[in-house]
């Protein structure tokens, strides 16, 4: 009796050894990174044009830290923010045909562990007057790498909400083709005599933005400044730089030129000063390069 149950029991085992193997799906042994983003940007109203921020939701499932970047090309010329905290980029951003950026930037964060979920926004700001309608735009898009893996490539579009919290019937967005800058100063300097010796005096300058063609900056360039007069500079930022970044439709700005001289510089009218203001990334020319331009006669006398 005990032979027979031995046969029968060994007789089971071979047959489930003979059975097939079903096998594990390869997404339940290792299932994908993944990030997720919302598929419409929205701008709010603020008291300086409108801003907004994709949220972007990434869950890394690599088995050992990994590294992420971002691809994004933004809806509307100028609107991606340029990053001020930490984030390394790849470029300052290559300009499409249309004007808009496209660039390539690090998440946030450092390295991803993994099993870890991390959230991190894209910041958009576009420096136009807010109104009381609804505004729609064209399409943005993201792509987001993990060790070079894509792990999500999308478009998104692109809303204004109105100053009453509408984002119904909304009217498309047209921004200015061309940038507007008008750049004022007085026409002469006198430049005292000061007690280290040294000649110095301002210039008093505004600057008027016109429109919201996208730009990034102001800066200036020195083209002429006569014989031993040094290149004038600002107390805000030095030489060639305008504070405050790009212009609002209709923002005004004031800066101080300092012009000076070293104190063997003779006393009396030295000539002409021409300085030109230039739009750093607009997406074309000036409407009128030539009020952009300002030129100032120095002179230089005793104190008195």
């Amino acid at each position: 009796m005990r032979i027979r149950r031995l046969t029968a029991l060994a007789g089971l085992v071979g047959l489930v050894a003979a059975l097939p193997v079903a096998a594990v799906p390869a997404s339940a042994a290792a299932r994908p990174s993944t990030a997720s983003v919302a598929d419409r940007l929205v701008l709010e109203p603020t008291e300086r044009g409108y801003r907004g921020s994709l949220t972007v939701d990434l869950t890394y499932r690599g088995a050992e830290p990994g590294r992420a970047r971002y691809v994004i090309t933004e809806p509307i010329p100028g609107s991606y923010e340029n990053v001020e905290w930490g984030i390394s980029c790849y470029s300052s951003g290559d300009v499409l045909p249309d004007g808009r950026t496209r660039v390539e930037c690090d998440v946030p964060g450092g390295e991803l562990s993994p099993g870890e979920r991390r959230s991190f926004t894209i910041d958009f700001v576009v420096l136009t007057p807010t109104r009381p309608y609804a505004m729609k735009a064209g399409a943005g898009h993201l792509a987001v790498t993990v060790d070079g893996s894509t792990v999500t490539d999308e478009t998104f579009s692109t809303r204004f909400r109105s100053t009453t919290g509408s984002l119904a019937d909304p009217r498309p967005y047209v921004r200015d083709r061309q940038p507007d800058l008008r750049v004022t100063a007085p026409d002469a300097v006198t430049l005292v005599r000061q007690p280290d010796g040294m000649f110095e005096g301002r210039v008093p300058v505004t600057l008027r933005y016109v429109g919201d063609a996208p730009h990034d900056s102001v800066w200036y360039a020195v083209e002429r400044v006569p014989d031993g007069v040094w290149e004038p500079w600002t107390e805000s930022c030095g030489i060639n730089c305008v504070e405050g970044g790009a212009f609002m439709t209709g923002e005004e700005r004031s800066l101080t030129l300092i012009v000076s001289a070293p104190a063997d510089t003779p006393v009396g009218e030295l000539g002409p000063v021409d300085i030109q203001f230039h739009l750093s990334r607009a997406i074309a020319p000036d409407v009128d390069p030539a009020d952009n331009r300002i030129t100032f006669t120095v002179t230089t006398v005793e104190a008195p």
